[in-house]
């Protein structure tokens, strides 16, 4: 009796065992890779916000130099309540004086792109977010030269600046070969300076241009009439010895009945 279905060759045998073992290489080679790239988003979006959040802080300490008056404590706390919890959870988005995240000791609120495949975060507390500072010279190039005369000759100073450091603690699922691996720590700093002609109000505002604008000196009484003489000709003309600040709504403009008050 003839057998119709002869013995395959070994060497197709052998070829199929090559096959199953170059896709099983390809694969081991290639899934730690995927791994990579979907973890890639999540950190790079943690050091955006990393980023984001130093900026703030310093531009919150050069806006409001004094410790007394703000804390670094305090800049750390809304930095982490602003930037480190989702936007929608803390007060439906709306930022408030009150921000803050005491009570918030594990991952509550936070976005769901700052979590692992499995659903745990990859920012475990919020106190893992940390702030630091250290001064910053203004340096004596021809910006600085010229801000400190500026300042100087409205009988203000310019401070030096303040460089804010944020450092993140992140749990480590890049390296998916050692069982407790180091966390992953990303840093971002920003310096920022404070501006010596910042004004408390509308009455700070005129001292300091007084200083700069020598027409501000003439006595109300010539001031006006010059004023009336400059307007035969130029109906529009300038108001001299009038200092006015800029167009802000009324409520906020020291109780002034209108924006066209002259200081």
């Amino acid at each position: 009796m003839t057998d119709l279905h002869p013995p395959r060759p070994a060497r197709r045998l052998q070829q199929r065992g090559q096959s199953i073992a170059e896709l099983l290489l390809g694969l081991a080679m290639l899934l730690p890779l995927f791994l990579a790239v979907a973890y890639a988003g999540r950190y790079g979006d943690l050091q955006q916000t990393a980023t984001q959040a130093s900026r703030y802080a310093a531009m919150g300490r050069a806006m409001e130099p004094s410790e007394g008056r703000l804390s670094n404590a305090a800049i750390e706390d809304q930095t982490r309540a602003r930037f480190f919890l989702a936007g929608d959870f803390l007060h439906r988005g709306r930022i408030q004086s009150d921000d803050t995240v005491a009570g918030y000791t594990n991952d509550r609120g936070q976005s769901e792109m700052w979590q692992d495949l499995s659903g745990n975060p990859l920012l475990s507390r919020p106190d893992r977010v940390t702030l630091q500072w250290d001064n910053a010279a203004l340096g004596t190039g021809a910006v600085a030269s010229s801000m400190n005369i500026m300042t100087k000759s409205a009988g203000l100073s310019y401070p030096g600046g303040r460089v804010a450091r944020l450092e993140v603690t992140l749990t480590n699922r890049l390296d998916q070969v050692n069982p407790s691996p180091r966390p992953i720590v990303i840093a971002a700093a920003t310096a920022a300076a404070g501006n010596g002609l910042g004004s408390s109000g509308s009455k700070a505002t005129r001292d300091a241009a007084a200083t700069l604008v020598p027409s501000s000196y003439v006595p109300d009484a010539l001031g006006g009439l010059l004023s009336e003489a400059i307007g035969l000709f130029e109906p529009e003309g300038p108001e001299i010895g009038c200092i006015k600040p800029d167009v802000v709504p009324t409520h906020r403009l020291d109780g002034a009945a209108n924006n066209h008050r002259c200081w």
